[in-house]
């Protein structure tokens, strides 16, 4: 999950980690407010999750109330990199003396997080890496190992800071590292880290972005999470039955599965036996008959379906009542669609017993090869 600038700011805030004075703006009014209590001038930084505001226009600066409103109407409601600004924020205007870039991440081939500082602030980590390796140095984090001051002075130290600079930067550093760990991030980022002309330090920007599985445990971020915005309505409404759906382009197959892993080589045999499937549907456990039906449903609306697999071992999921689930659609809509279905686990022999009193073939005993087997060949026997 990506955290907007002021977001990530109020963390960083809550860790230590000094930024400049501002507060998020959503209309003129509100901007004005803000400038008006922070005195000018002011910077106007677009909230979208993406990156290179700056380079897009993102980013303004404003000397006057007048010229304040007269940007926030140009960059509210503007599109960049694909989203729209529904937010400013409006912050006091920092002059820096050196930016520098600070920022943590997962570094893959030691398994670790990594510290990465550099004295080029305000590039992408990317390009400074590429235009200029030996100017980034790094630091692995031990996650057993409890970081101090002092091992951050000498990979600090390499940027060119001395004395009462080293320290302070290296000390902002130490609560970055703080903040990754607390709020269990993936990235934790600040580019530009400013030395202001004052002495001061601030996180001109903020970068965070928290790991997915690990929001349930974060009270301060749950409330921060992003509303899913799914395009395709047969996804939309999988997710309404909690079901896991994804559609695929030029299939003719639909795939209903008990597990991702079956779903997976369900898809597999049906390719190297010439069908080609048009979904993935994982149904999850405590299927109910409901919950079938409605995977059986979207399945059967899925563009280019002439044929349905329905592979699933009845251990968490009762073959029962998934049996029962498939029988309601069958009676319901007689689908001009082969279905067939590889079933077995608890409750199979009056799973079986449904399915075969309404025509469907089952695979007993067989496998997921004799079940697509049987499938195409239905297929054929109907084209």
């Amino acid at each position: 999950m990506k955290l907007y600038e002021f977001e990530g700011k109020r963390l960083f805030r809550k860790m230590g980690i000094p930024v400049p004075e501002g507060d998020v703006a959503a209309s003129a009014e509100e901007a004005s407010r803000v400038a008006a209590s922070i005195g000018y001038p002011v910077a106007l930084k677009s909230q979208i999750l993406g990156g290179r505001r700056g380079k897009t226009g993102g980013i303004q600066f404003a000397e006057t109330e007048a010229e304040l409103k007269t940007k926030v109407l140009k960059l509210l409601g503007a599109s960049l990199a694909g989203e729209t600004v529904h937010k400013l924020l409006i912050e006091k205007k920092v002059v820096g003396t050196k930016e520098f870039y600070a920022g943590i991440t997962l570094d893959p081939r030691g398994s670790s997080p990594v510290l990465m500082v550099s004295d080029q602030g305000g590039m992408e980590i990317e390009e400074l890496a590429d235009m200029a390796p030996e100017r980034v140095h790094r630091m692995l984090l031990d996650p057993i190992k409890t970081i101090r001051l002092y091992h951050l002075l000498d990979v600090v130290s390499k940027t060119g800071l001395s004395g009462t600079e080293l320290v302070r930067v290296s000390e902002t550093l130490l609560r970055l590292i703080s903040c990754y760990y607390r709020y269990q991030a993936v990235t934790a980022e600040i580019n530009p880290l400013i030395i202001g002309s004052n002495g001061g330090i601030f996180a001109a920007d903020s970068k965070l972005e928290i790991d997915d599985s690990a929001l349930f445990r974060l009270t301060e971020i749950q409330e921060l999470e992003r509303p899913v915005v799914v395009d395709d309505p047969l996804e939309a409404e999988a997710r309404r039955e909690g079901l896991s759906y994804v559609a695929m382009e030029n299939g003719n197959i639909g795939i209903i599965s008990g597990g991702a892993g079956l779903a997976m080589a369900s898809m597999d045999m049906v390719f190297l036996h010439g069908g080609r499937p048009a979904n993935f549907l994982d149904l999850g456990g405590g299927t109910t008959p409901e919950k079938a039906a409605a995977a059986l449903r979207i399945v059967l609306k899925t563009p280019g379906v002439k044929g349905v697999l329905f592979n699933v071992f009845g251990g968490i999921n009762n073959c029962e009542q998934m049996a029962k689930g498939i029988a309601k659609v069958i009676d319901e809509l007689h689908p001009a669609q082969s279905i067939v279905v590889k079933m077995r686990g608890y409750s199979q022999e009056e799973g079986w017993q449904i399915l075969e009193s309404r025509n469907v073939p089952v695979v007993k005993f067989g496998t997921t090869e004799e079940a697509v087997k049987t499938l195409l060949a239905a297929m054929e026997r109907t084209t």
